[in-house]
Order: C-alpha cells, then sequence, then structure tokens
C-alpha cells in the first residue's frame, strides 16, 4: 500500500514538473488557446468563418495574428487606464498646488494616486499576461529555453509590442518628471539623463501594484508613493540643468554651481551680492566668475533660474504632437505648479521681481521669457481656443507680481481649464469667476509655502 501510494507521488511530481516545462517550452499555447477566431467568434456570436476571415493574410496563422492584434489593442492609452491614471494623478496634483500644500506632499500625493490608479487599470492584467507569455523569448531572459522557432517570434512580436507602450508612456510622461524636478529644485544626477529615472519608478509601480494584487495587506500606496520620492531624490541632484549661462565643461560646470550655490544662500538673508564678493566666497577665480557671469543681474537671474526650472526645460521634452500629448490636464497642473515655484521665489528673495524684469530689458532673456516659452507650448498643445502667447505672458507676469498677482493665476487657469462644453469669458478684474471647470482651480490659498521645500 505503502509504495503504491508512493509511486502515485512520483507519477505526480513528473506531470507537475512536465507542467512547469510545458509552461517555459510552449509559453504562447495559453494565449493561442484563449485568443483565437473559433473562442473569439463564440464570445461575440460571430460566424467563425466570418472571424478567420477578419484576420486572413497579415502574414502569420490566424491565430498568431488575432495575438498580436489584440496585445497592441491592450496598449491603447484609453483602454489600458493610463490615460484616466493621468486625468487622476492631475486632478491630485493641482489640487494640492491650489491648495498651498508643499511640492513635496503633492508630488507624494500624485505618485500615490497613480499606484491606486493601476488597481482598477485593465492595462495591468492583460499586459502581465502577455508579458509572462513572452518572457523567455527576451534578450533579457537568461535562465535558457526551449521553445520553437514560431513561439520565438511571436515572443519577440509581442515585446516589441509592450516595448513600445512602455515608450509612449515614458514620451508623455517626460515633461511631467522635468517639471517635478524643477518644483523641488533638482536636475538629473550627473551621467543620468530623465529617462533613467522615468524607468526606475516605472518599474516601482508595475512591482507595487503586481504585489498589491497578490497580498493586498503587504503594499501601503502612501509608503510607495514616499519611496519612490526618496528615490527620485537620490538620483537627482540640486542645481538647475538648462541654464543657458551654464557651460557644458566639468570644471566650468562645477564653477558656475558654486557661484550660484554661493549666492543662492545668502540672497533670502538680505546680504548684498556682487559677482566679486560671491566668487571670493564661493572660491572661484575672479576672472572665471566674470565670464560666468558678465553682471550682478545675469548671476540673480541664474539664482532665480535653479529655483524655478531646476530639472531643465519642459519644451525639449515635450514630443512632437500637434493634437496634444496623452496627458493635458497633467501637464497644465505641472505649468500651475511651476507658476506657484515663480510666485514664492519673488516672494521669498529681497528684489527678485526687480532682478527678473530688468534683466529681461536689458538682455531680452532670462527666466521670464524663458518660462513664457515654456507655458506658451504647453497652452499651444492643449488650449486651442486662447492666444498661448498672450496668456502665457499674463501668467508668468501674474506670478512674479507674487500674491498680489497670484488671484489673476488661478482666474486664468479657471479659464483655461474650463471644459470642452464651457463658454470660455475672461476673468473679473478681481480674479473671480463662475464655477471652475475642475478641481484644481477652485481650492482658495491657506498658507504660503517657500521655495526650498
Amino acid at each position: 500500500m505503502e509504495k503504491r501510494q508512493q509511486n502515485r507521488e512520483a507519477k505526480r511530481e513528473v506531470l507537475i514538473e512536465a507542467g512547469l516545462a510545458r509552461i517555459l517550452t510552449h509559453p504562447m499555447d495559453l494565449l493561442r488557446s484563449a485568443l483565437n477566431a473559433s473562442t473569439l467568434s463564440a464570445d461575440v456570436d460571430m460566424p467563425k468563418d466570418t472571424a478567420y476571415r477578419q484576420f486572413r493574410g497579415e502574414g502569420a496563422s490566424s491565430k498568431d495574428a488575432i495575438v498580436r492584434a489584440v496585445a497592441r489593442a491592450a496598449a491603447r492609452p484609453g483602454w489600458s487606464g493610463f490615460d484616466a491614471s493621468a486625468d487622476q494623478i492631475a486632478g491630485v496634483f493641482g489640487d494640492a498646488v491650489v491648495a498651498e500644500r508643499p511640492f513635496k506632499e503633492a508630488l507624494i500625493e500624485a505618485m500615490t494616486a497613480n499606484i491606486e490608479a493601476q488597481y482598477s487599470a485593465l492595462g495591468g492584467p492583460v499586459g502581465w499576461i502577455f508579458h509572462s507569455a513572452a518572457i523567455t523569448a527576451s534578450p533579457g531572459w537568461y535562465g535558457g529555453s526551449e521553445i520553437s522557432e514560431e513561439d520565438r517570434r511571436l515572443g519577440e512580436e509581442l515585446l516589441a509590442i509592450r516595448a513600445r507602450f512602455y515608450s509612449e508612456m515614458s514620451d508623455a510622461l517626460l515633461p511631467i518628471l522635468v517639471a517635478a524636478m524643477s518644483l523641488i529644485g533638482r536636475r538629473p544626477r550627473r551621467g543620468l539623463d530623465p529617462r533613467h529615472t522615468l524607468a526606475i519608478l516605472h518599474a516601482m509601480v508595475d512591482g507595487a501594484v503586481l504585489r498589491h494584487c497578490i497580498d493586498p495587506d503587504a503594499i501601503d500606496s502612501t509608503l510607495v508613493g514616499e519611496a519612490m520620492y526618496a528615490v527620485a531624490l537620490a538620483l537627482t541632484e540640486d542645481g538647475a540643468l538648462g541654464d543657458p549661462r551654464r557651460p557644458q565643461t566639468a570644471d566650468g560646470q562645477a564653477a558656475f554651481d558654486r557661484m550660484v550655490e554661493s549666492a543662492a544662500r545668502s540672497w533670502p538673508l538680505g546680504s548684498e551680492r556682487t559677482v566679486e564678493s560671491t566668487a571670493e566666497e564661493a572660491g572661484v577665480v575672479s576672472e572665471i566668475a566674470a565670464f560666468l557671469f558678465p553682471s550682478t543681474a545675469d548671476l540673480a537671474d541664474s539664482v532665480i533660474w535653479t529655483q524655478v526650472l531646476a530639472g531643465g526645460s519642459l519644451m525639449a521634452s515635450l514630443e512632437p504632437h500637434e493634437d496634444g500629448s496623452a496627458v493635458p490636464a497633467a501637464e497644465l497642473a505641472m505649468m500651475l505648479g511651476l507658476l506657484r515655484r515663480l510666485r514664492d521665489t519673488v516672494e521669498l528673495l529681497p528684489g527678485a521681481r526687480l532682478v527678473i524684469e530688468s534683466h529681461q530689458a536689458e538682455v531680452g532673456i532670462g527666466i521670464k521669457s524663458q518660462l513664457q516659452r515654456e507655458v506658451a507650448e504647453i497652452l499651444r498643445r492643449h488650449c486651442p481656443g486662447i492666444d498661448p502667447g498672450v496668456t502665457a505672458a499674463e501668467l508668468v507676469s501674474s506670478a512674479i507680481a507674487g500674491r498680489p498677482g497670484w488671484p489673476t493665476v488661478t482666474a486664468l487657469m479657471r479659464v483655461i481649464d474650463r471644459k470642452p462644453d464651457e463658454p470660455r469669458s475672461a476673468p473679473e478684474p478681481d480674479g473671480r469667476r463662475g464655477q471652475p471647470a475642475s478641481s484644481f482651480a477652485t481650492r482658495a490659498p491657506r498658507s504660503p509655502s517657500t521655495w526650498r521645500q
């Protein structure tokens, strides 16, 4: 009896091991058994022959053609849940900005909202099924496999479809990351590209969501949001990336950064700064300092630039897209954040408003003109019913005016962010208007924030 039981268990184990081997060697069988003309035609009450004809002549069997077509459909931003999660991030972040929450808290809340949005995103489980079926065909898989050449080709095609999906999401999210870095005065760490940071944060979201679905009690969304913020800090550093005065050489960049850091430390204290005194304090040779900053206004403008556009140019990261990106609400929310950052910087640094305006008048380029171009480009992409140049100039000028000008900014944002079927009307002189189109433009400021979060 005992020997019979042992034989039975041994045979059972042989079958289990064969099952494991089959999953590794025939991964596409699971997809083909579910995604074929016979099965799907029954689901939609269509004649099987008609279903076959829809995918005939696509260069492969009808089964593989259907698998590829479904994989491509699963990567659509609307169906996958990407658009919905981007809108949710924008709403949470925009509300926090208007409510005068510190930028660190606003960003953590936005990242947490992104994670929680994935818990109901249809693209998650469907995408993982395609990933798991194709993973042994990946050049990044080192475990060895004995899949057929046919399965390998299909697996490579599926991985390419998924890779394009991740790449398109990165294209849409890159300007959001650049703006987020600017809001906390950070730039990519030397040698790193913002896309490196974005890929790691995306991997954290994927892992957190997968673990949550396996064991909901194991993951706290807010804690993951805080961890993502900490990782983003580790992959970035203080300083500005896009200042046109910052030289290309490593030695020049080091001298530039020391000058700006020294001036930024003393300016809020009311200390009078010159290029010469800052060079002496920063340990920079006076001739080099004079080359980097021909005037004190240049140095002051670079300090402000570091506070407002540290992460770099949004325009450089915006993909050409005549109809706007997949995340218009998020880009507009980040734009509002940058305007608030400018307002806070002007409020914190004595004489900053005069520096910005006078430097703009003298040389025609500076933080004001750059930010106007950035804002105008976002408005051009997403707000076809307004003049982007004129509106950008008014938004930036109102933010430079500090808190007295902030009601104009929020009133204009309500006009910009109206629902498509609402009439567009100009804000009243005191900044009041009818019921706003979205939540993030409705909250009244509570308390001032500082530019160094």
